[in-house]
């Protein structure tokens, strides 16, 4: 039983520790989970993909060189960026 779900239901939904557990419990049976998104202090996500260094902007024009027949999508995900910033590169 995941206790992040517990607590996040008890502080989002007021439940008290034993609904909440029961909630989670009927989720989790039925194949179902509940995440408790990590937010930063300023209220946005945190960033999880690499900043655009010129480097890295002459590395993705080259593996996209290179791999003509690739999508955006798989270069960024070889590179660990967000598909607008390949974008942004390749145009």
């Amino acid at each position: 039983m995941n206790p992040d779900a517990i607590f996040a239901l008890m502080e989002a939904g007021g439940f008290d520790f034993t609904t909440a557990t029961k909630i989670v419990a009927k989720l989790e049976a039925q194949g179902l989970t509940i995440y408790k998104k990590k937010v930063s202090k300023n209220g946005r996500r945190p960033k999880t993909s690499q900043p655009l260094t010129p480097a890295l902007a002459r590395a993705i024009r080259d593996y996209w060189d290179m791999n003509p027949e690739a999508t955006q999508q798989e270069v960024a995900n070889v590179f660990n960026v967000n598909i607008g910033r390949v974008n942004e590169v390749l145009s």
